[in-house]
């Protein structure tokens, strides 16, 4: 394995590595050290790839935010609408806020308060100009009202979408998909006209395992044909 290779696997272990020491003991009771002799490094090669504790956290967040962009490619393979699309896809964020590692930690990371001021605006930013652009396809597809300000709406979105991310890892109280179902029927409301609701679903659509997943089938809108 030649040194850019190893340099590469290194640096994924120590991600690794950390993401279940962060899961496990929680940020500020994880030591630089126990994450080297989790994956058998020295010190020296950690710091090859990251400078600190601080780092190592940012690169970890990064992997989640990943997660968002991963996870928003399988929704949109799906075929449903843009605003659909968006629907599912904060069903399956806050879903695996509850059951995957990496989004789980991710999370918590954001509302640390060493990395709140480094990494939550960083975050808030992304996920604001994904929901944006999703709504902005929406208003393109005529499946919102007319003159929507997508800016506005989209800062409400992220909002409510990253408190309910925060409630779940927190204070661990109440169902996620039911706190964005509530909060997608109410913003149903304002963004679509009447005689297109039918078509779009609030809920999430769960997978054989209970998992919310991209929308398969009922009542979604379709994805608009070119021309």
């Amino acid at each position: 394995m030649n040194d850019l290779a190893q340099g590469a696997r290194t640096r994924a272990g120590l991600i690794t590595a950390s993401i279940e020491l962060f899961d496990r003991d929680g940020y500020e009771r994880t030591s630089l050290d126990s994450v080297c002799r989790a994956i058998s490094v020295t010190k020296g090669a950690l710091y090859r790839h990251f400078p600190s504790k601080q780092a190592l956290a940012a690169a970890v967040v990064e992997e989640h935010f990943s997660r968002w962009h991963e996870e928003r490619d399988a929704v949109e393979s799906s075929g449903a609408g843009p605003l659909q699309t968006l629907i599912d896809l904060t069903h399956r964020m806050s879903a695996l806020t509850a059951t995957d590692r990496t989004v789980r930690v991710g999370v918590r990371l954001l509302f640390t308060s060493e990395l709140f001021d480094l990494l939550a605006g960083v975050h808030f930013v992304s996920l604001v100009v994904m929901v944006r652009d999703l709504l902005g396809q929406a208003v393109a597809a005529d499946e919102v009202r007319p003159g929507l300000d997508t800016r506005e709406e989209a800062d409400g979105i992220a909002a409510a979408v990253i408190g309910s991310q925060a409630l779940t890892v927190i204070t661990n109280r109440g169902d996620p998909a039911d706190r964005l179902t509530t909060m997608w029927r109410h913003r149903l409301e304002h963004l679509v006209p009447p005689a297109l609701r039918a078509h779009v679903r609030p809920t999430a659509q769960v997978d054989g395992n209970g998992r919310p997943r991209a929308a398969q089938s009922g009542p979604v809108m379709a994805r608009s044909s070119p021309g």
